[in-house]
């Protein structure tokens, strides 16, 4: 039987390290005469008889599974985020003036991950006119990073993974996604919206 030989600096009690039984090993306190724990390969069992199987090294081992079937319920997981849908409808600014914008919010302490968008316009376009809808994605860092799209009739777009790539910085989370609009005429009866499909987390 091996042994290993340990004064607490604190306590100033003797524990001692033992092999009683092949590669399984005993931490006793000896000035008490109490066993603190016992461990092998995959299980360790504390002073109570209480085992505290790891769960990753018994499926190492081949064990069985430490988590039976219907032991965690799906309300007790918690998700990574929400799925995230914003609709922001601005007035166009006319003269090639973008008008008030209107920001799209995650809620307090959180951010979005805009996965796709849906801009559309509506409305009689006047000859010539074109109107662009911009969308403006503000960082936990201060800066921003903006995309647009123009039309000359009525219609959506959908923006591809390059044009999402465009409101994305690294190292940054997005606070606030800003839409707002503008029309090349002096006056407009075309609207605009942008619908943001993402992530809140």
């Amino acid at each position: 039987m091996g042994k290993v030989r340990i004064v607490g600096d604190v306590s100033k009690k003797e524990y001692q390290i033992l092999e009683e039984v092949a590669n399984e090993f005993k931490v006793k306190n000896a000035t008490d005469a109490v066993d603190v724990l016992k461990a092998d390969s995959t299980t360790i069992t504390d002073a109570g008889g209480v085992k505290l199987a790891s769960h990753a090294s018994r499926h190492a081992y081949g064990g069985a599974d430490a988590i039976p079937a219907g032991g965690i319920d799906r309300s007790q997981i918690k998700p990574m985020g929400y799925l995230w849908v914003k609709t922001a409808s601005p007035t166009p600014g006319t003269g090639g003036a973008y008008g008030t914008a209107v920001a799209l919010k995650p809620a307090a302490n959180k951010s979005v991950v805009p996965l796709s968008a849906k801009l559309s316009w509506g409305g009689t376009f006047g000859t010539g006119e074109t109107v662009t809808i911009r969308l403006t994605a503000k960082f936990s860092d201060g800066t921003s990073a903006s995309i647009t799209k123009s039309a000359t009739a009525a219609g959506d777009v959908y923006l591809n993974t390059s044009d999402l790539q465009g409101l994305m910085k690294d190292g940054v989370y997005i606070t606030e996604i800003g839409v707002d609009s503008s029309s090349s005429a002096a006056s407009t009866s075309v609207t605009t919206s942008a619908t943001i499909y993402g992530l809140e987390i």
